[in-house]
C-alpha cells in the first residue's frame, strides 16, 4: 500500500464516523440550541464541511472555497461559516433544512476526491500555509481527518443529549 492509498483510506474512514453522526439527522436534531456555550449541531456540521472545503480547496489548492463558488451560504440560509473565534452565533435559533448540508458536503467530497485521486508523493511532502505556519500537504489532510472525526464526536455528543442515538456503533 502507498502513501496515496493511506491518506484515502484516512479520509473515507473519517468520512464513515462523520455520516454515523450525520445519516439520520433530522431538522430538529440539527436546529437545537443546546444550553450553556455550545453550538447547535447545525454550527458544528457547517464547520465540519466548511473545514473540508477550506482545507482542501484553499490551503491544499490555493482555488476559492466551494462556499463562495456555489454560493452554499444562500442555498443553506446562512451568512458565513463558523470558523474558530467567528460564526458560531449565526447558527443559534436558526430554522435551517439537513438537505443542503448534506448537497453541500456530496460537491465538497467529490472535489476532494478529485483531488486525492491525483496526489503524489512529491505533492503530499509540498509545503503549504495553514494557519500561519508552514506544513506539508500530508500533514494538513491528517489535520483535517482529525477535524473531520473530532466533532463527528461532537455530533453524535448532542445527539445523545437530545435522546438519539449518537453513533450508529
Amino acid at each position: 500500500m502507498d502513501a496515496k492509498q493511506i491518506v484515502q483510506m484516512q479520509i473515507a474512514a473519517a468520512w464513515r464516523t462523520s455520516d454515523g453522526a450525520t445519516s439520520d439527522l433530522t431538522n430538529e436534531l440539527l436546529n437545537w440550541t443546546p444550553p450553556g456555550t455550545a453550538n447547535p449541531i447545525s454550527a458544528t456540521l457547517a464547520h465540519i464541511i466548511g473545514g473540508e472545503d477550506l482545507f482542501v480547496q484553499t490551503v491544499i489548492q490555493g482555488k476559492p472555497r466551494i462556499w463562495e463558488a456555489g454560493k452554499w451560504g444562500e442555498k443553506i440560509g446562512v451568512d458565513v461559516l463558523p470558523r474558530p473565534g467567528a460564526g458560531w452565533e449565526e447558527y443559534r435559533g436558526r430554522e435551517l433544512s439537513i438537505s443542503p448540508f448534506k448537497t453541500y458536503q456530496e460537491v465538497v467530497r467529490a472535489a476532494t476526491n478529485s483531488y486525492l485521486e491525483t496526489i503524489s508523493p512529491e505533492e503530499l511532502e509540498r509545503r503549504v500555509n495553514f494557519a500561519g505556519r508552514e506544513l506539508s500537504v500530508a500533514g494538513v489532510l491528517v489535520m483535517l481527518v482529525i477535524h473531520i472525526t473530532e466533532h463527528a464526536g461532537e455530533v453524535a455528543t448532542l445527539k445523545g443529549i437530545q435522546g438519539a442515538k449518537g453513533l450508529p456503533m
